[in-house]
């Protein structure tokens, strides 16, 4: 065959080549646009990253911060914004803190309780930029959590506006201006005692500008959002039930609508930055399935088929008010009861969010890094059984439970009824068909673990082999029908929370 006839070959070959890759491509599938409906925003599904992430940081910072420092809990907030200073905040220093306490993801309070956004807002005047520590807080964080492998979240528990009440309408609000519930301030409220749709406007402009300017990966919002916590914490809301009380039914959140424009405009701002985000939220504020509820302090007893979150505070709640700010008089959660309480919490497909607060000027206490190192150190050591996990069919096993189930729990009597938990309190996670059973104590005998025995959810022979992370020893133990005895070793490899890894045929 001549040259000339080789080359025509060729070119059919490649045609023929690149026809049959288009074909069978698979066409890129465009996700729909989500519409402002519960059955549309209910498409939403929980990102895998969210999914596989089980513990991130966010920090209160503001005008509390100064307050408490001061000893001045009257103090006017926007008088303290004035004292506050931040001198010595530092994002890279932060984020670096965070990444070596072992987070997945972080973030700031970007808005709190008052007027004062923790931004660099084009709306109002009253922002860290241009009061208070003159700085952009958020955008700061958000910069230097880019160049990590954490995903960037923020938190929002605000509905007061100060400064101009939105984009389009330029009223001025006072800070000494009266925002409470059923209200009669004018601009503020209806004769009703509602939020007016010209407020409500200028809330949902700023939770928009709070991820247009910055594209959080995931943003959770505290109970201004829904108003449903307060009703459960009274006892007129039982799992989603309206029960009858002497107490005056109210719920004081923001409307549906404004709910569901802000969810859809989220979500659809998300799609056209090509990631996939979470919304997290309290309580029964919204319709299930359209995204992750959290439970404040607290935590739940069973295992959960919906996953959730914890916002957990590194405080106890000693002294009030603002508990979730710096305050030395309220001592901290050490690393061993916030490792046991993470283990506890994911075992039940949960995942926490620390609350690690600075002082006022912005640095971070010596006792609080220091108690984050030694988290930071434990999931280096032990990651693989928290990080990516998925619950097992059984959480765990052993005496310890959980008290006081739901919002607030942790705190109830000064934190003093948290579990405490022994070697006979176990909890199971699982990942990539491997087993994973964190004892919560150091057994001092034979560790004897009933979720293994032969006669429940593994069969005879299924254990491949059982390993303690951290250690060296060989292991002897023993399978029998109704338990797994193991002998541990002399050394601890770690100061609690100690993992078998069982690995299956």
């Amino acid at each position: 065959m001549n040259k000339h006839l080789w080359s025509i070959l060729a070119l059919v070959i490649t045609l023929f080549a690149s026809c049959e890759s288009k074909q069978t491509e698979k066409p890129e599938v465009k996700k729909e646009a989500y519409q402002a409906n519960w059955n549309s925003l209910q498409k939403h599904d929980t990102p895998q990253w969210m999914l596989d992430a089980k513990f991130g940081i966010y920090s209160h910072w503001g005008a509390q911060s100064v307050k408490l420092e001061l000893g001045k809990k009257d103090l006017p907030d926007y008088e303290a914004i004035d004292l506050w200073k931040g001198e010595k905040f530092n994002a890279k220093e932060w984020v670096g803190l965070f990444e070596k306490a072992g987070a997945q993801f972080a973030g700031p309070v970007a808005w709190h309780v008052n007027g004062c956004l923790n931004w660099d807002s084009q709306i109002t005047d009253w922002n860290s930029t241009k009061k208070g520590p003159k700085v952009d807080i958020y955008g700061e964080l958000a910069k230097e959590i880019r160049k990590t492998d954490m995903k960037l979240m923020a938190s929002f528990h605000s509905t007061t506006l100060w400064g101009a009440m939105s984009k389009s309408d330029k009223t001025y609000m006072n800070p000494e201006g009266d925002y409470s519930k059923r209200g009669n301030t004018p601009k503020v409220h209806d004769k009703n005692g509602r939020y007016t749709a010209e407020y409500l406007d200028g809330w949902l402009d700023r939770m928009k500008e709070g991820y247009e300017l910055y594209q959080p990966d995931m943003v959770w919002v505290d109970v201004g959002f829904g108003g449903t916590v307060g009703l459960e914490l009274k006892k007129q809301l039982v799992e989603g039930k309206l029960v009858e009380t002497e107490r005056e039914f109210f719920v004081d959140g923001i409307r549906e609508e404004v709910q569901k424009d802000y969810l859809s405009s989220y979500f659809n701002a998300a799609l056209d930055w090509g990631k996939e985000v979470e919304f997290v939220y309290k309580s029964f504020d919204i319709p299930p399935g359209v995204a992750m509820r959290d439970i404040e302090n607290g935590n739940l007893d069973g295992l959960q088929f919906d996953p959730w979150m914890a916002d957990i505070n590194m405080q106890q709640h000693m002294a009030w008010p603002a508990v979730w700010f710096y305050n030395p008089k309220n001592k901290l959660k050490d690393a061993n009861i916030l490792v046991d309480m993470l283990a506890d919490i994911i075992s039940k497909n949960g995942r926490i969010l620390l609350n690690v607060p600075p002082k006022a000027d912005g640095s971070f206490a010596d006792e609080v890094k220091q108690e984050l190192y030694k988290i930071g150190d434990w999931l280096k050591l032990n990651g693989e059984a928290i990080y990516g996990t998925t619950p097992w069919t059984i959480y765990g096993e052993g005496p310890a439970y959980v008290k006081n189930a739901g919002h607030h729990g942790q705190g109830k009597k000064h934190g003093t009824e948290i579990p405490k938990y022994t070697s006979k309190d176990i909890r199971y996670t699982q990942k990539d068909g491997v087993l994973y059973a964190i004892v919560l104590d150091w057994p001092e005998d034979e560790l004897e673990v009933k979720a293994f025995g032969f006669d429940g959810k593994l069969y005879p022979g299924e254990i491949k082999s059982i390993s303690l992370i951290g250690s060296k020893a060989k292991l002897k133990w023993k399978q029998n029908a109704q338990s797994l005895n193991i002998e541990f070793p002399k050394d601890k490899p770690c100061e609690y929370a100690y993992v078998l890894k069982v690995e299956r045929n």
